[in-house]
């Protein structure tokens, strides 16, 4: 587990833990929300970025749940295979099979020694899963769904290494809805879990969900919502109540109060739903991919398709805005997700099936503006390395700006000052897109303010900053 680790502590840049320090720590700032920056003058807007389609490959043959980087450049990726044993009905609920992949990959496209590590007892278990790895304890955690009368199971597994697996004996932690997530939060170091819960709501249309098409009656019927958890071990979680009864067969749901929901906003239309939730941390934040859903006349007292799916962002796992209403985050198809990204060859890659999906490294979320803007970063500690920009100028959505878009950097000092030699004009980029452009000021480079504390101040038109990093 030493190439666990080693990776956690590097992926979060934690010069104090590696023995290094602040100058020769690595840099990187990302740009999701107004918490990244500051001092901002003219229309400033965040945005997100699409999956696009990477390649088609051959199906892996397990859905994957966690990737995590090995000290050799590979990537260990843990996974599920599902068997229905024997069907569910009225009378008799049916019986399932399931076990833990684990195999290694260096493309993130191929796989190799692929191998079963644990298979559990068959049961009433459902296909929904999750998996993520808690550094502070070196410890995995997997969470699987089992059915009974109450509902959705929560039952937890931990492992060492990822190979031996027990299930905790206080199983089930709680009930909640049946499409879960689960990653660990290095802000809080806390385990995050993103469940899909359920609401009483006076929905529109009715879906499969409902009990009776009388509209006049303003009768509840539930509507999918987002709830959130944490835990330090995964054992003991906040909030730790239950949904139990989901189908009120007993004439005794509790549904959970809204204050412990995510529920839709006065922005988004009166019928949409959160189906489910991918959530996992990148660098020193958290992304969100959720599935959107909204019932359709067109298929009365049935499941209703899929609208679309969201990149949502936050900074500790738990809180989140979205600055990327409207945007389908997967791309051409509405695609749910399981996993964390695999940073590869400059790519962010995640499976689904036959395909790979994906986008450049660093690239979820951005900073833009249409017209002249300017902004600056937090202060930060020059390192002893050159400045490389991640960034699109112009803009993809704004291809037409060509000869108008632009960047320019003056490098300020603590007081946000300019420091002479490094004002904007001699720092201006155009007409590139790449994930490492050279930040340099008339051939000088930030690399002689090593140590001192400085921020960047952006000047920017039709263009998007996605990082600023080093080279």
């Amino acid at each position: 587990m030493k190439h666990l680790l080693k990776h956690v502590v590097m992926a979060l840049g934690v010069s104090a833990l590696l023995g290094a320090s602040a100058a020769d720590a690595p840099l990187k700032l990302l740009f999701s929300t107004a918490q990244d920056i500051t001092n901002t003058w003219g229309q400033i807007h965040f945005g997100v970025t699409p999956l696009q389609l990477v390649t088609n490959c051959a199906n892996p043959g397990f859905e994957m749940s966690c990737c995590l980087p090995r000290a050799d450049g590979a990537w260990d990726v843990y996974g599920q295979t599902f068997k229905q044993v024997s069907a569910h009905n009225d009378q008799v609920r049916g019986t399932s099979a399931w076990s833990v992949v684990h195999a290694t990959t260096r493309d993130g496209v191929r796989f190799e020694n692929v191998e079963t590590v644990f298979t559990a007892e068959p049961g009433p278990w459902t296909f929904n899963h999750a998996m993520a790895y808690n550094p502070d304890a070196k410890e995995f955690l997997l969470l699987k769904l089992k059915m009974d009368n109450s509902g959705f199971r929560y039952t937890a597994f931990f492992s060492p290494d990822g190979r031996a697996w027990r299930q905790h004996p206080q199983s089930p932690l709680f009930y909640d809805g049946d499409a879960i997530s689960l990653f660990w939060s290095t802000q809080l170091h806390r385990f995050i879990l993103v469940s899909k819960s359920l609401q009483p709501y006076p929905k529109h249309f009715l879906d499969h969900g409902g009990a009776t098409p009388d509209l006049k009656s303003n009768a509840l019927r539930d509507r999918r919502v987002l709830a959130f958890r944490s835990s330090r071990d995964g054992r003991m979680w906040e909030p730790n109540d239950s949904m139990e009864d989901v189908w009120n067969r007993g004439g005794r749901k509790k549904p959970r109060p809204d204050n412990v929901l995510t529920l839709p906003d006065a922005q988004d239309p009166p019928d949409l739903e959160f189906y489910s939730g991918n959530g996992f941390w990148y660098h020193d934040r958290s992304y969100l991919m959720v599935l959107n859903y909204a019932a359709s006349p067109l298929a009365s007292r049935k499941h209703g398709p899929q609208l679309d799916t969201e990149w949502w962002v936050g900074h500790d796992g738990l809180h989140w805005e979205r600055p990327g209403r409207g945007v389908n985050a997967t791309g051409a198809e509405v695609t749910r997700l399981t996993h964390n990204p695999m940073l590869i060859g400059g790519m962010l890659l995640l499976h689904y099936g036959n395909r790979v999906l994906g986008m450049k490294q660093d690239r979820v979320s951005f900073v833009s503006a249409r017209a002249n803007a300017e902004f600056s970063t937090r202060p930060f500690v020059m390192p002893s390395a050159d400045l490389a920009l991640n960034a699109a100028i112009p803009s993809p959505e704004r291809p037409f700006t060509t000869q108008q878009a632009y960047v320019m950097a003056d490098v300020c000092d603590e007081r946000g000052q300019i420091i002479p030699g490094f004002e904007a004009e001699k720092c201006v980029l155009q007409k590139a897109d790449a994930l490492d452009l050279p930040l340099r000021w008339a051939g000088k480079s930030a690399r002689e303010l090593a140590g001192r504390q400085i921020s960047l101040r952006f000047h920017l038109r039709s263009a998007n900053i996605y990082a600023v990093t080093t080279k």
